[in-house]
């Protein structure tokens, strides 16, 4: 029996996947641009989880552990790939910004997490999550086609 099942229901557990799993997925998708690493990290999001938390919320945000759990599980960071200045996906550009910025841009603009959940993910001070958006939002403005929004 694993460990999840002895502390958590498995109703619980399965609520709690299929209410998140979605969402985590997603994020690590984006950060990493490749769906069977999204999909290992993800699963090891979800048992470091399990492991250490006494709830499982199904309602509410995101919760921030269990991105923070993604995200520490993608450490250490690899750059995006260097692509031209013209990227025809929005994924694309995602990549291309810097892993601090990539991580709060998908937190925020993807997942729609609150400012100090993201901080507490990431582990970022507070106002250095708001600079990192900041500079990532730019950064995806200078690398989107300038016709993107009028397709």
């Amino acid at each position: 029996m694993s460990v999840a099942a002895n502390v958590h229901d498995l109703r619980e557990v399965e609520a709690f996947y299929k209410r998140w799993g979605p969402d985590v997925f997603v994020f690590c998708r984006l950060f990493l641009g490749d769906v069977r690493q999204a999909e290992t990290v993800s699963t090891k999001a979800f048992l470091e989880f399990y492991r250490q938390s006494s709830e499982l919320p199904t309602t509410g945000g995101v919760p921030s552990l269990l991105i923070g759990f993604a995200f520490q599980a993608m450490q250490p960071c690899q750059a995006g790939p260097v692509g031209s200045s013209q990227n025809s996906s929005l994924e694309d550009c995602i990549l291309q910004l810097d892993c601090r910025q990539r991580s709060v841009f998908i937190a925020r603009n993807v997942l729609g997490m609150a400012w100090p959940g993201i901080a507490s993910a990431t582990n970022f001070a507070p106002e250095e999550v708001r600079k990192c958006w900041l500079s990532g939002m730019l950064r995806v403005r200078e690398l989107l086609p300038r016709d993107f929004f009028e397709r």
